[in-house]
């Protein structure tokens, strides 16, 4: 006997996760397939808006948290410079531990170990069968099973999609160098063209890695083990793993009348950071609202209006900034306001237009500030020069 739900979910990342939790706390019945036994590990930067989450959902994301960041740094070649940001506003987590933990405030069934093999719609619903000869209907179904999603590639979506490359290294280190980079993400450019390097406090450990748009075969590899090296951090007996990062480009089909693409699947990673944690959770939510509402067919136009349009200048951004990225850094990384806009930007307050705009336009401002406080440094001393700083960066999250 078919076993029928209102919903189907392949795969139980944070888009998957999100739109069960949505979907259930909405009254739907719902059931999750996910290929392997939970909690898994799962290569990702891991790097989140605290205030994104609190928007999102009802409940603590605290016991899941592996580090608080209190600074950014941004490197090139021999230059850095590092800006503080309010304590709390990003945390650091291990994507085993965040996925399940929305998945447990999720009210749905979950199936484990239940690799999907096809997927089919008919006019009333969908069909889907796993590689052990399982098979369960459903009304609708939300494909949030990666870059490579089979839901995609069985319904005929996302066809032509482009694809970016990364590869993460969970490296163990000394304490000295844990000490000099716990609760200071840095982001290194000018190593690998179209990309950039990072290093993230995760717990006791630095998840570092390399994405790059168009890497040469072998070249992500050999970069990240070469410029880590210089930081102090040996991967010799490092797994590393690699992974697909999708590029929205805004003319491939992302859902059907009963089934809708969310995250990954649908190719919704940032094109200029590579982010995707915050829209698998948007493209969940948004596609559960779809079907709450009774007109999913509404879906595709939602992305494109909420992520798809930002998305799209994102690109144009990325390719104009990793080919100047040393003038945006020199010009851009020292500006408090830019932060300030990238905080915003990852707690989904504004959009990649306006972190670009925002630097461009408080230059002025953040130049004025600068001259004002060396000139009071020699006349009040430092404080008096870091009380002007304070007053005219201060940001409220």
């Amino acid at each position: 006997m078919t076993e029928k739900y209102d919903v189907i979910v392949v795969g139980s990342g944070p888009g998957g996760a999100s739109a069960a939790y949505f979907l259930s706390a909405g009254g739907k019945s719902v059931l999750v397939l996910e290929k392997e036994t939970l909690p898994r590990y799962k290569t990702c930067g891991g790097g989140l808006s605290m205030r994104f989450l609190q928007e999102q959902f009802p409940f603590s994301f605290d016991s899941v948290l592996s580090s608080d960041v209190k600074a950014l740094s941004y490197a090139y070649g021999d230059y850095s410079i590092t800006i503080p940001i309010q304590k709390g506003v990003i945390g650091m987590v291990m994507r085993d531990q965040f996925d399940a933990l929305i998945l447990e405030h999720a009210r749905a069934e979950v199936r484990q170990g239940c690799a999907v093999q096809n997927v089919q719609e008919t006019a009333g619903g969908v069909i889907v069968e796993t590689r052990d000869g399982q098979r369960f209907e459903g009304r609708y179904l939300i494909g949030a099973d990666g870059a490579n999603s089979i839901t995609a590639h069985a319904l005929g979506l996302r066809k032509k999609r482009r694809l970016a490359a990364a590869i993460e290294v969970e490296a163990p280190v000394p304490e000295n160098i844990w000490r000099r980079y716990a609760r200071r993400p840095v982001f290194i450019f000018g190593e690998i063209r179209l990309g950039y390097l990072w290093i993230f406090p995760k717990g006791d450990h630095l998840s570092v890695g390399i994405a790059a748009l168009r890497p040469k075969r072998g070249q992500l590899q050999a970069t990240l083990q070469q410029v880590m090296g210089r930081y102090g951090i040996r991967l010799d007996d490092s797994t590393m793993h690699g992974h697909p990062i999708p590029i929205y480009r805004g003319r491939e089909r992302i859902a059907t009348k009963r089934a809708l693409l969310v995250g990954d699947a649908a190719g919704l990673a940032d094109p200029l950071s590579g982010e995707g944690i915050r829209y698998a959770i948007k493209s969940g939510r948004l596609a559960s609202q779809a079907i709450l509402s009774g007109h999913p067919e509404r879906y595709s136009a939602m992305i494109r209006r909420q992520i798809g349009w930002n998305h799209t200048f994102a690109l144009y951004a990325a390719l104009l900034f990793y080919h100047l990225d040393w003038l945006c850094l020199a010009l851009g990384a020292p500006n408090p306001f830019t932060t300030h806009a990238i905080m915003d930007l990852l707690s989904d307050r504004t959009g990649t237009i306006n972190v670009v705009l925002r630097g461009v336009f408080t230059f002025p401002i953040f130049v004025a500030t600068e001259t004002l406080a060396i000139l009071v440094s020699l006349l009040g001393g430092r404080e008096s020069a870091e009380r002007i700083r304070q007053r005219v960066y201060a940001h409220k999250v």
